[in-house]
């Protein structure tokens, strides 16, 4: 019976195997599916499949479903206030859950099949480059990241967006995008039990984690459509300009433009993810006071600056007290905007340096 992938529940037994643009199936027949392969579904692009019958809540026709719906008497359930997610919000989170499903078959030992992944990241990315004052909207709202397959996404979605604010082509902002995504790849190899470590890693649990960049980039090496600076930037994404990042300990001149740019993204996500508010601002201003010698200065600043445009416009609260606006951002200290108070006075927090911003209204 051939169904629409929205209207699938949890349970559906798959009857035809279902294809993207590869030619192996993307699920084979006989999958039972379950709230992640219906996500995945739809993370590709899957509008309909076949299976052997249909679970209750699952419709024919959702067009008719949704006559019968708008005669009906409404219940109390239906009147209860629901979280609300923006068109982008929904996709984000598809491929969140698509990585999941990805992750899950590395650690399996499977090989990363590029060509699935892009169909599956890919309309994110695109949307991302059409709509950039969302990824501002979303970093506000969504504060820590909490697991690698959350990072990963948000990785791809930074390096996608500095790419394109440093006027890459779009073909290479996608290619950026999913180098910062598949960076991490690597940690599929990685035991179970360091993988999940809160802890820090410690001898040599910290050399097996170390090795993940490495194995990253024999996981991507020769694929298809990846090109070789792509690769050789998830490498040395975990290096720095000093010589102190890892695996292999070069310095600055011996790292590519790529490779910088995606140790900046990551840098900053590091940041989010040790701010206790998960604040944006907080972390971009920690990154740059705590990256001295091992950020290429430069293109930490324009990372900053292009990213901090994006809130102009936007209510905060200062850390005394006052509301305002960001109207300015300076490109020397962009993590020092100017702002326009709520009493009309504008002041320029690089000039005030005792005052922070303290939260988004």
């Amino acid at each position: 019976m051939m169904v629409k992938t929205e209207t699938l529940k949890a349970g559906c037994k798959l009857t035809k195997d279902v294809y993207s643009k590869s030619v192996k199936p993307l699920m084979k027949a006989g999958t039972v599916l379950n709230a992640t392969h219906i996500a995945f579904l739809k993370a590709f692009l899957i509008e309909q499949v076949e299976v052997d019958r249909l679970m209750p809540g699952i419709v024919k026709n959702p067009v008719e479903k949704k006559e019968v719906r708008e005669t009906a008497k409404p219940s109390k359930k239906s009147s209860e206030p629901k979280q609300s997610f923006s068109p982008l919000d929904q996709k984000y989170w598809q491929s969140v859950k698509a990585y999941q499903v990805f992750f899950a078959n590395w650690q399996s030992g499977a090989s990363v099949s590029i060509g699935d992944f892009r169909s599956a990241m890919m309309p994110l990315i695109m949307d991302l480059v059409e709509d950039p004052m969302w990824l501002a909207s979303f970093l506000v709202r969504h504060g820590r990241v909490e697991n690698l397959a959350d990072r990963s996404v948000t990785f791809g979605l930074l390096s996608a967006f500095f790419a394109k604010r440093s006027n890459y082509s779009t073909g290479d902002t996608v290619q950026f995008g999913l180098a910062g995504m598949l960076a991490d790849c690597g940690l599929s190899k990685l035991p179970p039990s360091l993988l999940n470590k809160k802890d820090a890693y410690v001898g040599s649990e910290r050399a097996l984690y170390e090795r993940h960049a490495v194995d990253s980039y024999k996981m991507l090496k020769g694929l298809q459509t990846l090109k070789n600076e792509t690769v050789i930037a998830v490498v040395q994404h975990h290096e720095r300009e000093d010589g102190s990042g890892f695996p292999l300990n070069i310095k600055g001149d011996q790292l590519s433009l790529n490779g910088k740019m995606l140790m900046i993204c990551d840098s900053f996500l590091d940041h989010m993810s040790k701010s206790r508010s998960g604040n944006v601002l907080s972390a971009l201003d920690t990154l740059r006071e705590f990256s001295y010698g091992k950020l290429s200065r430069y293109l930490l600043d324009k990372f900053c600056y292009e990213l901090m445009t994006l809130f102009i416009g936007m209510t905060i609260q200062l850390s005394d007290g006052q509301t305002g606006e960001i109207t300015f951002i300076p490109t020397k200290e962009p993590t020092r905007p100017m702002i326009h108070l709520a009493n009309n006075e504008v002041i320029s927090l690089a000039e005030n340096r005792n005052v922070t911003i303290e939260r988004f209204m």
